[in-house]
């Protein structure tokens, strides 16, 4: 029983960071979609991700974040949204690479957003929360740790995360129903299971076929049946190909680990649900403002998406270029 909780716990914290901090998950307590769709892309995305990481023995930081970028390909298949954009909304552009491929969408969601908020995030709450999760990727101390370095990217992250996410729920009511019941469930679903809960980030041989079978299945519906108008033509979709060939080699050629060297923190401690308070209040700050008639969607609306780009690019220059091509080092922690 308490294995089935964890999965699904598991499962809403995996949803609950990247769509409700982007608004794209608002009012998703009564969306059947959400359960048809979202939730089971986010979770088996995370959980088959976090079984390769550790079965093939690759959990250091360039490994995890190159994962990452994996996991937002799905927005070209799935929503096809690196390739169209998010047409017939307001949200925030930036023009593209070529007629096929959009500079946020591409830069911000898949070297930024995906790879820290779909992935990065999660392990480090999951590591922080249930240490023998924790046993087998970084410890967290990059965002939950007790450094200066440390407390500065949670304040940052949160205030681009809270940013985002009021301004993309600009009704307060909506935000309240959205975040809300995923603060409770989260909290009260930790509470319970952290008596007895042992994390184990990898799957039984039924549990990976039933995962993979079941990511394909929507892989290849969404893709004929979701926004089918929006598929570009063949040169776009070799070159999206062509981005797993690229990400795969350079996983290849990340070095694995011989013996376990992560070590979980001594005590489970809750820092990452009281982080998430302060990324709520910021949002919810935001989304009053914006309600209030206060022009906040205009002056500070691009900021966040802005830092996702740099941040983006300043990731994959360093995680990847720097630490997994240039200096190469045996162990990655």
């Amino acid at each position: 029983m308490a294995r089935i909780g964890l999965l699904l716990w598991v499962a809403l914290l995996a949803f609950a960071l990247p769509e409700v901090f982007a608004g794209t998950g608002a009012g998703w307590l009564t969306r059947p979609d959400v359960y048809v769709l979202a939730l089971p892309l986010y979770a088996l995305h995370f959980i088959l991700l976090c079984h390769l990481a550790v079965k093939t023995r690759r959990t250091g930081w360039t490994s995890l974040y190159l994962l990452g970028i994996v996991f937002g390909l799905y927005e070209t298949w799935v929503t096809k949204v690196v390739w169209s954009g998010y047409p017939n909304e307001s949200g925030f552009a930036m023009g593209g690479f070529g007629p096929w491929f959009g500079v946020h969408e591409t830069i911000g969601l898949l070297l930024f957003y995906h790879a820290v908020t779909s992935f990065l995030l999660p392990i480090a709450v999951l590591s922080r929360l249930f240490p023998s999760f924790g046993a087998a990727f970084p410890i967290p101390d990059w965002i939950f740790g007790k450094g200066r370095w440390a407390f500065g990217r949670r304040l940052g992250l949160a205030l681009i995360w809270g940013l985002i996410s009021g301004h993309n729920m600009p009704d307060v009511g909506i935000y309240l129903a959205s975040w809300l019941p995923m603060l409770l469930l989260l909290v009260l679903g930790y509470l319970w299971l952290r008596p007895a809960a042992k994390a184990d980030p990898t799957l039984g041989r039924w549990s990976l076929w039933l995962s993979v079978i079941w990511l394909a299945a929507i892989y290849i519906i969404s893709y004929k049946y979701l926004r089918v108008e929006e598929i570009p033509p063949d040169p776009a979709l070799a070159i999206t190909a062509g981005f797993y060939l690229v990400l795969g080699l350079l996983y290849w050629l990340q070095p694995r680990r011989e013996t376990e060297t992560h070590t979980a923190l001594e005590s489970p401690g809750n820092m990452p649900l009281r982080w998430l308070l302060v990324v709520f209040l910021i949002g919810l700050m935001t989304s009053a403002a914006i309600s209030a008639g206060v022009g906040l969607a205009m002056e500070f609306a691009a900021v966040p998406f802005l830092m996702m780009l740099v941040l983006g690019v300043g990731l994959f220059v360093w995680l990847v270029l720097w630490r997994g091509l240039i200096r190469r080092p045996n162990s990655v922690v």
